[in-house]
């Protein structure tokens, strides 16, 4: 990290700044050093949330398709963040000398890849499934261990926008957490959410085997 931070220096950001907005020229990609960002697409009916990233992870990698504008728009939705952006020359220098990155930045863009096939695929399954398989992979991937395996989360998402993410409703995702709190998965705390992973887990593959 420190010889990558040597070429491509790390710029940090506040809350709600945007890293680069849709229709930005796309001339490069960005490693998330630290924090929370959010891509979304603004639609007529307002901004879709498409993905929620975290440390390590890496967005904006639309100049290796060949498209010229960027696709999405990057919003901070953590208190702050850090994050490295990596030119097209830059990307190619961290090939010619570290090249254990670039393998690492084709191993991070096939997961990412087999993460869009998996919601693509969950997209046939019932809305409360998908709300409950969101609300795990964010537990999982920003939740906090608490008390008897279970998850704390609190990432400051309202419940449209949850619902923007596995593409349902507000009014659906409220509908799934009564579901939940009812099954004893899921309770309410301050301005986030206690998950019990295995219960919810067990629930899901119930509902997905009816």
């Amino acid at each position: 990290m420190a010889e990558m931070e040597a070429i491509c220096p790390p710029r940090r950001y506040r809350k709600g700044e945007a890293i680069f907005l849709l229709g930005d020229p796309a001339q490069g990609f960005f490693i998330l050093m630290e924090g929370r960002v959010r891509l979304i697409l603004p639609t007529t009916k307002g901004e879709r949330t498409l993905a929620l990233l975290g440390e390590g992870d890496i967005f904006g990698e639309s100049f290796l398709t060949g498209k010229p504008a960027q696709t999405t728009t990057a919003l901070v939705q953590s208190p702050q963040a850090v994050v490295c952006p990596v030119s097209r020359e830059q990307f190619l220098e961290i090939a010619r000398t570290l090249p254990e990155v670039a393998l690492a930045f084709a191993s991070l863009l096939a997961e990412r890849i087999g993460q869009l096939t998996e919601e693509i695929a969950r997209g046939a399954l019932p809305a409360p499934v998908r709300v409950g398989r969101l609300l795990l992979n964010l537990g999982r991937r920003f939740g906090h261990l608490g008390k008897n395996g279970s998850i704390l989360l609190d990432l400051d998402l309202s419940q449209e926008e949850l619902g923007t993410f596995c593409g349902v409703t507000r009014v659906t995702v409220a509908q799934a957490f009564r579901l939940f709190r009812a099954e004893g998965v899921l309770e309410r705390q301050g301005s986030g959410y206690v998950l019990y992973p295995d219960r919810l887990e067990s629930l899901l593959e119930t509902w997905e085997g009816l």
